[in-house]
């Protein structure tokens, strides 16, 4: 629907021409009158109509003037001029104006102004189509240079040119200033990449791709001597030239970009990005510039995503200090598993990783340490019959996810959220809804309490029941009595101590919950088949 406005002094031939056409059945829609040329100013700018149908002798601003102020303001509209003379003057000037017809008054007819109106709409469409092509072309134009920007930039980086005077010759083509002898790389990567291609297809990965290096380009082009362009392994690279070698005048250009860039991504895409700056440098220098940046984005690995990594900042190297989860720290492990103790346990694996992080352990080192924890929830699972999927998520493989983290924190995190799981799978409360109230309750106490000396008595009192009754719905629900039980509980226990070769028996004895060496050797013998000393010899050897 095109917008029409009628423009004419003479009341009348406004009526006239308002009901002379069932102007929406032909596709117009009339969106004003006006009676001179001053009113119809009000009106272009309040509707914008497509077509302005004008009387040409008007007083004040008459017809010629009215095209005059559309030409400047309203180039796109199209004019059909009325009049009740035929003056060459006005018919002349109006048709080198670009009205579309000149049309007599007298001669008017609904076959005559369907014509003008028919014409006027197929120079709007032409119009159109042409300006659609313009732009085309000009995004083409401007696709072409950015293509030819980025893979001149990407040489540069990766591989040098023969000559300063080669690189510039080329620069100057793309109409791009560069100063061979100041220039600094930038190597930029998306946080937590791998788990982005996860979430997102492939489409939706490109779409993403595409408006990161929209945000990019639009922020750098406020620079001078800025750019930017993709590297084949999922990086980009930004480029920055500089006339001068202040020091801070350095800094502070490319920090404000930098802090601009990762804001806008962060508030468009969700998405946060960490960098690596390299030292000032000549354009011959850029291949090695631009590696010294790349494996310095390393230390994102330990500094956590979403960061500047500035050169000349002394680092602690690697340690050669070896890491994983020895017999030990096996032990302990089970042990806090075993007696419920998530505080001790989540500690003991805070504590590996922080002694990793200090120490610069390689990313490979954590790595195996993270499969190494794995194998022991896995372990752990599987004797209490606790499905992966409550631990990892459905369909997800935990070792390859390990491959996919970014930083030593995400990386614990994750470690410790899989341990929180494993230990609320392993709690009482949850693994044993099968059981009445109270014998669940009491099952949570005993987990909490068994290496104290308790007795039935001392748990009817806490769940508040008689202890006959207890000990009747205890034994009928877990299959043994409530002391038979209890002794199991020490006895794994006692067995995790064994191991773990840092406990003397008599120890052992008292850390398990058992008052009597003799009465702990007989109980131990009756549920494992063998005394503490052959069982203690046995994992010796």
């Amino acid at each position: 629907m095109l917008n029409v406005l009628l423009v004419d002094d003479d009341l009348p031939m406004l009526s006239k021409l308002k009901n002379m056409l069932a102007w929406e059945a032909h596709g117009f829609f009339l969106c004003g009158e006006a009676n001179g040329g001053q009113a119809a100013i009000r009106l272009l700018h309040k509707f914008r109509p497509e077509i302005v149908i004008t009387d040409m002798s008007m007083p004040g601003m008459d017809g010629l003037a009215l095209i005059d102020y559309l030409e400047e303001h309203f180039p796109q509209a199209q004019v059909i001029a009325v009049s009740s003379f035929s003056d060459i003057h006005f018919v002349k000037n109006s048709m080198r104006k670009g009205a579309v017809d000149y049309i007599l008054k007298h001669e008017l007819d609904v076959g005559v102004l369907q014509a003008a109106l028919t014409a006027a709409r197929e120079l709007l469409a032409k119009e159109q189509e042409a300006q659609e092509q313009t732009l085309h072309m000009q995004k083409q134009m401007q696709q072409s240079h950015t293509t030819l920007l980025r893979d001149f930039i990407r040489e540069l980086v990766e591989n040098s040119y023969e000559s300063e005077e080669a690189m510039l010759l080329r620069a100057d083509k793309l109409d791009i200033r560069l100063n061979p002898r100041m220039l600094t790389v930038v190597v930029a990567e998306w946080d937590s990449r791998s788990m982005l291609s996860d979430r997102f297809d492939v489409k939706e990965l490109t779409f993403m791709k595409g408006s990161f290096m929209d945000i990019v380009d639009n922020i750098l082009s406020d620079t001078e001597g800025a750019f930017m362009t993709p590297l084949e392994n999922g990086k980009f690279v930004f480029l920055f030239s500089f006339e001068t070698n202040s020091r801070f005048i350095w800094h502070t250009i490319i920090s404000e970009a930098l802090s601009r860039i990762r804001t806008s991504i962060k508030r468009q895409l969700n998405l946060t990005i960490s960098c690596s700056v390299s030292e000032i440098g000549k354009a011959d220098q850029l291949p090695s510039r631009l590696l010294e940046a790349d494996k310095a984005l390393q230390e994102r690995f330990y500094e956590g995503g979403d960061v500047i990594i500035w050169p000349g900042i002394q680092r602690k190297e690697p340690s050669s200090v070896s890491f994983s989860v020895d017999i030990k720290l096996e032990r302990l492990l089970l042990s806090h598993l075993a007696t419920l103790n998530e505080a001790e346990l989540i500690g003991q694996i805070e504590e590996l990783f922080d002694r990793m992080g200090k120490a610069r352990a390689p990313h490979k080192t954590a790595q195996m340490v993270a499969v190494e924890l794995i194998h022991l929830v896995n372990r752990k699972s599987k004797e209490a019959g606790i499905a992966d999927g409550e631990l990892f998520g459905m369909d997800q493989n935990p070792y390859q996810i390990i491959g996919k983290f970014d930083t030593l924190l995400e990386m614990r995190e994750w470690i410790v959220e899989v341990y929180r799981k494993l230990m609320q799978a392993l709690h009482p409360s949850a693994r044993h809804t099968l059981y009445s109230d109270n014998v669940g309750r009491t099952l949570e106490w005993i987990r909490k309490h068994f290496t104290e000396p308790i007795t039935l008595q001392d748990a009817a009192e806490v769940i508040g029941v008689n202890a006959s009754y207890l000990s009747r719905m205890f034994k009928e629900e877990c299959g043994q009595g409530f002391t038979d039980y209890v002794n199991h509980l020490r006895v794994e226990h006692a067995k995790l101590l064994i191991r773990s070769g840092e406990n003397d028996l008599k120890e052992v004895v008292k850390q398990a919950g058992f008052n009597h060496y003799n009465y702990f050797f007989t109980v131990f013998k009756k549920i494992t088949g063998a005394t503490p000393l052959e069982y203690e010899k046995q994992q010796k050897s």
